[in-house]
């Protein structure tokens, strides 16, 4: 199995529903749900994340497409009201994306452990610095 599709195929073959924890210094502590699902045929995966907290209530809703683009790299697509539109990121390095264009330096970063952990991060700058990660799901799958 190629490097470059390695986390497309672990996240396709183990879709539902995800549940766990999540701090981070600008989102605090949340509770956190993603559900991952496999489409056309296992070439692309979604995942619906949602964050929530008893001080914030719903923080965060994000609607996520993971698959392998144009080139042949791993590329996120993400829809979130705290961007302006979708917004591409590709992978860099593996399970890290960056933002291709967008407001601001931003990245994702997936990790598939395989005892049914994912890890989802954002990093991100709201200035010309470095990345830094703001906001941390650590989730396992429920069913």
């Amino acid at each position: 199995m190629s490097r470059v599709t390695d986390l497309l195929s672990r996240l396709a073959a183990a879709p539902g529903l995800y549940r766990g924890r999540g701090d981070g210094p600008e989102s605090g502590p949340f509770v956190a749900r993603i559900e991952i699902a496999a489409i056309l045929r296992g070439r692309a995966v979604t995942l619906d994340y949602e964050a929530s907290s008893d001080r914030n209530g719903l923080q965060h809703v994000e609607h996520t497409v993971l698959a392998t683009g144009e080139g042949g790299r791993l590329e996120v697509h993400v829809a979130c009201l705290e961007l302006p539109g979708v917004v591409r990121f590709v992978e860099t390095m593996p399970g890290t994306f960056t933002a291709y264009e967008g407001p601001f330096p931003a990245r994702i970063v997936i990790d598939m452990a395989g005892n049914g952990h994912l890890h989802y991060a954002w990093w991100y700058s709201r200035d010309e610095s470095e990345p830094k990660e703001q906001t941390r799901a650590d989730v396992r799958r429920t069913g």
